[in-house]
């Protein structure tokens, strides 16, 4: 029966076959490193020499969640620039013997073993040395790492835990090492959650007491440098224990407060503007469920005017796809009710395949804004510059202005300008300013709130803090 089941010998696979099959389970080619049953043999040999061993855990929360979101291809870039530094972190920092290792093929889980300095002193090993390297692991992987494939999106965290693996003559090696992984992955875990919790803490404080701090960024004509308007930008106070917006927004994401956060946000834009907007417009970056939960009751669209001191006819509501909209047509009938008001419509990321075209010809917005990406040395680029013109193209089927963002360099403004792009938004035409750096000159002195006066003379200079800003303020 055995014979009968088994593969004639001319289907039966090659050695080369086999051997390829085995170097994809001991080699991970997408971060470059070897696996741990690759390297079992060697970590079983360090510890049965030296006694005991530390293990340093490293991985990354909802990878799952990642590639869905990004696609494979963007996160297998992520996943071998992570290899890449691992393997520039163990030349940098670790002794010979030391070994890096991805858990499994095609994992989201690392791990570093680390020798004793002496053998014959396995409580060299302790803890605090192993919490050193894991510090300075997560620090290199956080400045190494390149952030650009993620940009405007959540942050990009690491979980980390260590453990200490003491040989036991009466247990296998293996079984006790691949024990010490699964503790550490417990433990990072459950550090991760009690992290969560108290961030949560904090962020209900930030929501219940506002405490955010509003930017306000002028949108430009690229004719004649006339402001159109603002948009506001949201950053957490000093001292709120969360770092950048980046961070208070994906914390938000992550425990289902991003509609109270976007209110509270909302309410403070409204009221340091109120007192200079006048006919300027004011770009509010909204979340979809933001405006499905405004759009149920017609009394909370006339109470959030009422207590904002803000014109509806000044406002612009930003919309992107980035969060999904749960039911398309009633979103539009919301949006409908908004613009009954005199609130008009802007999408956002148009051309970085966010926006669809979909949602473009539904909604038909007011303003398009061409993402800051894809406006990144477009005076080089004709692949960019021909999006543009297609963006320009769908911009007047629907009747929407277009909004270049991002705009730095006067290579990139010349060629927005030569293209006909209406409005332009970006550091080297203005910097996000406060409310208090603008009233005094707005609306009467406009000029006086832009830089590019200054900028021009730093002809294709680019700010070396170029996205970092960007990352910490959120419409």
């Amino acid at each position: 029966m055995a014979e009968k089941d088994s593969p004639p010998p001319d289907k039966q696979p090659s050695n080369r076959t086999l051997w390829l099959r085995l170097q994809t389970l001991l080699s991970d080619k997408i971060s470059s490193l070897p696996t741990l049953p690759a390297k079992m043999s060697e970590i079983r040999g360090a510890l049965e020499e030296c006694g005991a061993i530390g293990l340093v855990y490293v991985t990354i929360p909802r990878a799952d969640d990642l590639e869905t979101l990004y696609g494979w291809q963007y996160y297998d870039e992520f996943i071998a620039d992570v290899g890449a530094v691992l393997s520039k972190f163990a030349r940098t920092f670790l002794k010979p013997g030391d070994t890096v290792v991805a858990r499994d093929a095609q994992s989201s889980e690392f791990l570093v073993f680390v020798k004793p300095s002496t053998p014959d002193k396995p409580e060299e090993v302790a803890p605090d040395c192993l919490e050193t390297l894991k510090t300075q692991l997560v620090n290199y992987l956080a400045s190494e790492r390149t952030p650009d494939i993620f940009r405007g999106h959540q942050q990009v965290a690491f979980l980390t835990a260590t453990a200490r693996i003491i040989h036991n003559l009466f247990s296998r090696p293996e079984r006790l090492v691949l024990a010490a992984v699964d503790q550490a992955h417990r433990v990072a875990v459950a550090a991760a959650e009690t992290e969560t919790r108290r961030q949560k803490e904090i962020l209900k404080r930030i929501i219940v007491r506002e405490e955010v701090d509003v930017l306000y960024q002028p949108i430009v004509s690229l004719r004649d440098l006339s402001i159109l308007g603002f948009e506001a930008l949201s950053t957490p106070m000093g001292g709120a224990d969360i770092e950048g917006a980046e961070m208070l927004f994906a914390l938000a994401e992550e425990v289902d407060l991003s509609t109270q956060l976007d209110r509270a946000c909302r309410r403070r834009a409204f009221a340091n503007a109120r007192r200079w907007l006048g006919d300027a417009l004011l770009f509010l970056n909204t979340d979809p469920r933001t405006v499905e939960e405004l759009g149920t009751r017609e009394d909370a669209l006339r109470h959030l005017f009422q207590n904002g001191g803000v014109t509806p006819t000044r406002v612009v509501l930003e919309i992107t796809e980035r969060s999904a909209v749960g039911n398309p047509a009633a979103f539009e009938a919301t949006l409908n009710r908004f613009r009954d008001h005199g609130i008009r419509v802007a999408v956002d990321d148009a051309g970085a395949g966010y926006a669809s075209l979909n949602t473009i010809a539904r909604l038909k917005p007011d303003f398009l804004k061409f993402d800051m990406a894809l406006v990144r040395d477009i005076d080089r680029d004709r692949v960019k510059q021909e999006l543009l013109a297609t963006v320009q193209e769908l911009g007047r089927r629907v009747n929407a202005r277009i909004i270049a963002e991002g705009v730095e360099t006067k290579g990139e403004l010349e060629t927005l300008t030569r293209a006909g792009v209406d409005f332009g938004q970006g550091y080297l035409l203005a910097r996000p300013k406060t409310g208090r750096e603008i009233e005094p000159h707005f609306p009467r002195e406009p000029a006086n709130i832009l830089d590019y006066s200054r900028a021009n003379d730093r002809v294709g200079e680019r700010p070396e803090d170029r996205g970092r800003e960007e990352k910490n303020t959120r419409s």
